[in-house]
């Protein structure tokens, strides 16, 4: 299996290469995302949070939030190491990043509010402001899961690499979640015509299992973009995966 090649890409080329890693191993892919998302379905039907109403409750609306914003964080962390690893030409383990994004749970929810809450303001103060915390902070998962960083660590990491990239970030994650939404959105009008709330909700996640580690992926592969744009990652990684070899060691025959 050929690796795939470490370099700059375009937002079009960042696409392409979330898609060739999602193929390379899309069981380790599916398995992760449903080991989060599942669970968070069966809270929902035993618990009817939001699921045989069409307008939860203030309770409901609570409780989904906070199961939400849990899922999210641990989904994305989860997503990020296999996508990493594929990336990197390492054999994927869905458990094994299961335990890394469990362990580093405290500064993945931590950093998710922080830029949920930049996010949000930016959104009352018209839209537009929102896209600086969203460019800002494009890489907290990946900090968090990929370099062990605290919180605070993460965001000032995230806040260093956006340096003078913000603009190509937004465009490749602009274009991410074009794709994601509209998938979604074609899904969840097609499940429309289904009568059952329960049943429409256990196939939405469905789609979501499959459809939401592309956005993962891109995330990564983004924030690995920007790392060899601007610290010469592939370099880095390249020499290390190819130490040189001592004077005093022979080396091996033409």
């Amino acid at each position: 299996m050929n690796e795939i090649a470490l370099r700059p890409r375009s937002a079009t080329e960042i696409v392409d290469a979330a898609l060739q890693v999602f193929r390379r191993d899309p069981v380790q892919f599916i398995l992760a995302t449903a080991a989060v998302y599942v669970p968070w379905l069966v809270l929902r039907l035993v618990f009817d949070l939001g699921v045989s109403t069409t307008f939860p409750t203030f309770r409901q609306a609570g409780g989904i939030i906070v199961v939400a914003v849990v899922a999210y964080a641990l989904v994305g962390g989860v997503v990020t190491v296999i996508a990493s690893d594929v990336y990197l030409g390492a054999p994927a383990d869905a458990m094994r990043a299961l335990r890394v994004a469990v362990a580093r749970l405290v500064p993945l929810l931590v950093t998710g509010l922080v830029t949920m809450l930049l996010i949000g303001i930016g959104f009352v103060l018209f839209l537009l402001p929102a896209l600086y915390p969203i460019a800002r902070y494009f890489a907290v998962q990946q900090a968090v899961v990929l370099e062990n960083a605290g919180a605070g660590d993460a965001l000032a990491r995230s806040s260093h690499l956006s340096l003078g990239v913000k603009r190509h970030i937004l465009g490749t994650l602009f274009l991410v979640l074009l794709i994601t939404i509209a998938i979604s959105w074609g899904a969840a009008l097609l499940l429309g015509f289904v009568q059952s709330r329960v049943v429409t909700n256990v196939l939405l996640t469905a789609v979501h299992i499959v459809v939401y580690p592309f956005l993962g992926i891109a995330e990564t592969l983004l924030y690995y973009d920007i790392r060899i744009r601007k610290e010469g990652f592939d370099v880095e990684y390249l020499a290390r995966s190819n130490p040189p070899i001592p004077a005093d060691q022979p080396s091996a025959p033409l």
